[in-house]
């Protein structure tokens, strides 16, 4: 081996190991502190609203008070809120139809508006029944503890393991039931928590540490006291009793495994319930039979829109709180909360994709292995997730996935600045050009050899050659140099007699302007003159250069017209005239989106508003362009005004027309009508593009968020 090639071979094995390196180092802080999080977390939802899900447990009943069972008793003359005599009647039914157990997910903190006795039917029917869970609400107001408090917190506190006590709390005071309430009752739980950052309620704290206790949610506070198990053990990552294994995360919160939107449960309507009720004890046949809830954990809860009780779930927007706290239920009857991988198991996925990405492009031979093996390992950490997500386990993708893509863009420009030097080598030896406008300019103002620019309204030109770089490897450096002086001398020379200044040569590519040093208030119209000009010119050129054994060739312009910062910029020995700003990158963007549609020339839609009047266009796509947040439409120029040819004009009806159509989401006959513009008109790729694209839409199914705007993956 000589040594030149394995000093290139240990620089390469050392850049892949950096790159691998900074790949991870930087996944790790964007997902720690930056934009990555909230897409794991917006991934998970996705999973829920489109990955299979578990059912809901059958003895699980929500018995709900809506909006019709409000109704139905305001129309007996008796309003919200209710009587609770009317929740007596839900509890006697609930124990007469064999229910294993009640829990409320509504306050009462303060006594009823219609006296003590009121209170006391409540209190009595719930000390009959036994298995009637009350909840209270923890706060993170500060204020003095009620006498009650002690009393109150040895009650609903749960049986833990004393090795677990001590740790903080963010709560500072707790809002108890009533104390008739507090008295007749045998489980007392939680009811508040916090949503995750976005608003969405994903977690629940299974147990809340408050003042040396351990309080229980309410459906853990309602399960514990029904088994009468021993007390629970809070371990390093899980509360565990006996068989029953609840998963925390760093928090302290169990992630729930959701069954479905919302109503996913069996439901009973409140107001039917207490009418059942009534019925049953003077002796008339009920709306539900009591055998209803035989076996049943029942929930009470709101799921009316005006009592302020509806939370955002990944399932859905609109999620009652009542079924948060039976989803908990559920996956600990069930035993299937939502386990997630650890993070030395997250990690190692992330740094064998890092791997596998880094030595597809460095080593990989063809442009095929080095995109596809980073594609396959996306597919594959998306399908890890896909597969594992049934079985009850969350495996982030969005770190793999985002670290893939990073790294890929890492390695790839490094790859391209350390091995497209023979390109590097054709701008540098063609980037110097001359402008007699600019020379012109100075002349008249010496001053504007100063450095710095100036904010100016111009049209942005860039032009480069089809799959020149592939063809110049294959070409010797004499024929490359013979082709590209050709070129460009014709290319230049257009543009120089459209008044156009000429920024520079980046090898086969060019980039003009104008509207600059000069004001040109039909900058766009020259502009377009000179690519069509040019279009024309390479007809005669690639004649010529097929007459001296040379490849032919095929150039690609864009055009947008807006504001730029223009003026001699660099330092004070070396400088050049030229533009800056977004402008230029839309103008360099359009160009590159030929290669999708076939065309030559492609303009902004600013520039074809401006300039319609001056210029015969047709509309082409509306494209999703790097960079911008608003879809742009492109046009391509075909004549001036006024000089449209009779096959320009039926070409551009025929074509505007089946566009139209592929917006409509018509897509048979928009391809019927792209079908009938290639058979006119073969030479119209953009045509043929078109009708593909219909045909592809015909064949497969249309996204939902479909918008009939494109979205090319590259320049």
């Amino acid at each position: 081996m000589k040594p030149s090639s394995f000093n290139f071979k240990k620089q390469k094995l050392v850049a892949g190991v950096a790159l691998v390196a900074a790949s991870l180092f930087i996944s790790f802080i964007l997902y720690s502190i930056g934009p990555v999080k909230p897409l794991s977390l917006r991934a998970l939802d996705l999973a829920f609203r489109h990955l299979p899900l578990s059912p809901p447990h059958e003895d699980i009943l929500i018995i709900t008070i809506d909006q019709p069972d409000i109704d139905f008793f305001k129309e007996q003359g008796i309003f919200w809120p209710w009587p609770r005599q009317l929740y007596a009647g839900i509890i006697d039914f609930c124990r007469i139809g064999g229910a294993s157990a009640i829990l409320f997910d509504i306050l009462f903190t303060e006594p009823s508006s219609y006296g003590f006795k009121d209170d006391e039917k409540l209190a009595r029917s719930a000390a009959e029944f036994k298995h009637v869970t009350f909840p209270f609400f923890l706060s993170k107001e500060t204020k003095e503890a009620e006498a009650q408090e002690t009393d109150f917190l040895a009650k609903a506190s749960l049986p833990m393991d004393p090795t677990a006590a001590g740790a903080s709390s963010p709560y500072h005071s707790v809002v108890m039931p009533i104390q008739e309430l507090v008295a007749a009752s045998r489980a007392l739980g939680n009811v508040s928590g916090d949503p995750d950052p976005d608003g969405t309620f994903r977690r629940l704290h299974p147990v809340i540490p408050f003042k040396d206790r351990w309080l229980p949610a309410l459906s853990l506070s309602g399960f514990s006291q029904f088994r009468k198990e021993s007390s629970w053990k809070l371990e390093e990552s899980a509360l565990v009793q006996g068989a029953y294994r609840i998963p925390l995360d760093s928090q302290g919160c169990c992630i729930l495994n959701f069954r479905g939107p919302s109503r996913t449960y069996k439901r009973l309507s409140a107001a039917n319930v207490i009418q059942s009720e009534i019925r049953r004890s003077q002796g008339v046949s009920p709306i539900y039979a009591p055998e209803t809830v035989r076996g049943k954990w029942v929930f009470i809860g709101l799921t009316a829109p005006g009592l302020m009780d509806l939370k955002a779930s990944p399932v859905g927007e609109i999620y009652p709180g009542v079924e948060i706290h039976a989803t908990f239920l559920d996956n600990l009857l069930s035993g299937d909360f939502l386990k997630t991988a650890s993070p030395a198991f997250s990690w190692l996925l992330t740094g064998i994709t890092a791997v596998g990405v880094v030595a597809s492009v460095l080593w990989a031979s063809g442009f095929f292995i080095t995109v596809a093996v980073p594609f396959l390992f996306m597919l594959g950490n998306i399908g890890v997730t896909v597969t594992a997500f049934p079985q009850s386990w969350w495996i982030d993708p969005i770190l793999p996935v985002s670290t893939i893509v990073m790294t890929f863009f890492f390695t790839a420009a490094y790859s391209y600045a350390t091995e497209g030097r023979q390109k590097k080598a054709i701008r540098s030896m063609f980037g110097h050009y001359l402008s007699e406008s600019v020379i012109s300019h100075l002349l008249v103002d010496p001053k504007r050899l100063q450095l710095g620019g100036e904010r100016k309204r111009v049209t942005l030109f860039f032009s480069d050659l089809a799959g020149f770089t592939s063809l110049s490897e294959r070409l010797e450096p004499e024929a490359v140099v013979s082709l590209l002086n050709q070129y460009l001398s014709v290319m230049t020379e257009i543009i120089l007699q459209e008044a156009g200044t000429l920024d520079k040569f980046e090898g086969d590519a060019i980039m003009a302007f104008w509207g600059a040093p000069l004001i040109q208030p039909n900058q766009a119209v020259l502009a377009c003159r000179a690519a069509l000009r040019q279009q024309e010119a390479m007809r005669e050129l690639n004649q010529r250069l097929s007459e001296q054994k040379l490849p032919t060739l095929r150039v690609r312009i864009g055009i947008h017209t807006g504001e730029a910062v223009v003026g001699n910029l660099g330092s004070e020995r070396r400088f050049d005239f030229t533009v800056i700003g977004d402008t230029v990158n839309l103008a360099s963007r359009l160009e590159g989106l030929n290669k999708y549609y076939g065309t030559g020339i492609l303009v902004s839609e600013v520039t074809f508003q401006e300039y319609r009047n001056a210029l015969e266009f047709m509309e082409i796509d509306r494209v999703a362009v790097k960079g911008r947040v608003t879809p742009i439409t492109v046009f391509t120029p075909l004549s001036l005004k006024g000089e449209l040819s009779e096959s320009q004009a039926g070409l551009k009806g025929e074509f505007e027309k089946a566009l139209s159509l592929y917006r409509l989401k018509k897509f048979e006959a928009a391809a019927a009508g792209f079908e009938a513009v290639v058979r006119k008109w073969p030479h119209v790729n953009t045509a043929k593009v078109m009708w593909e694209r219909c045909r592809h839409l015909l064949e497969h199914p249309m996204p939902e968020d479909w918008d009939a705007v494109f979205r090319p993956d590259q320049k």
